[in-house]
């Protein structure tokens, strides 16, 4: 942006364009409940048409789309945010991989990714970085472990087994992503207060949000875990509260 801040999208499919209330479709979604993701394949939730055409981001042509907009500084502080429905034409669809690759090699030519792409992958790490400090320095906790694969022949049967390692390009995506859902239910929260432009349809539309609410910590579990850390020398108070441990 002009200021010197950036101006960074976190988009996700507008199913609801296509999927009404009350359709066949919405019935069978229901139904399935959501996608189930297989070793070797994935049976979607929506018909594919929709699942991997219409509703799938892919790269130049035009989506439909519910976007979290984020104006950020250099230093990663957010300064401003608008919740709306978009249209979006994406230049390029990564994979990790791919996008892994040009985060370790920022200053070489990565064949079929224009440079500007690859510029804005570079300044998305240096905030998602950024970010990233930051949400460990206010007490995140990692939740990072191993993640294995299996590699499976022509006729679905195991062939290997490998460990998913992350790196750079998760960590990309899984900042914003915490980034627009945390944004998202403080809007929520406050009542769709405190957006930059926020438009009235938003507010309109916002009639009902499921929270997870977590109930209170088992007390037969927090015993074993305070006897459990006092082998490394920790002591836990009577309570789970933070002044307590």
């Amino acid at each position: 942006l002009e200021n010197g801040n950036y101006e960074v999208g976190v988009h996700i499919a507008d199913v609801t364009h296509y999927v009404r209330p009350g359709s066949l479709v919405d019935e069978e979604a229901k139904s399935r409940g959501t996608s189930v993701y297989l070793v070797d394949r994935t049976v979607p939730m929506l018909p594919e048409e929709l699942a991997n055409k219409l509703c799938s981001l892919r790269p130049n042509e035009e989506k439909l789309t519910f976007s979290a907009i984020f104006e950020i500084t250099p230093l990663a502080r957010i300064a401003a945010s608008r919740f709306t429905r978009t249209v979006i034409n994406s230049d390029h669809r990564f994979t990790y991989e791919q996008a892994q690759a040009v985060i370790e090699n920022p200053k070489a030519e990565h064949e079929g990714v224009q440079k500007e792409v690859a510029d804005a992958v570079l300044v998305l790490h240096g905030l998602a970085t950024k970010l990233r400090k930051k949400r460990f320095a206010a007490g995140a906790i990692s939740f990072d472990r191993p993640e294995m694969k299996v590699e499976v022949d022509e006729k679905g049967r195991p062939v290997n087994v490998y460990q998913k390692v992350t790196k750079e390009a998760n960590w990309l995506i899984e900042e914003f992503m915490l980034l627009a859902n945390r944004s998202v239910a403080e809007f929520v929260a406050t009542g769709c207060k405190g957006q930059d432009e926020a438009p009235s349809r938003a507010r309109r539309e916002i009639k009902t949000f499921v929270y997870r609410v977590h109930d209170e910590p088992n007390q037969e579990k927090l015993e074993g875990l305070r006897n459990f850390v006092s082998n490394f020398g920790y002591r836990m108070g009577p309570t789970c509260s933070g002044k307590d441990i």
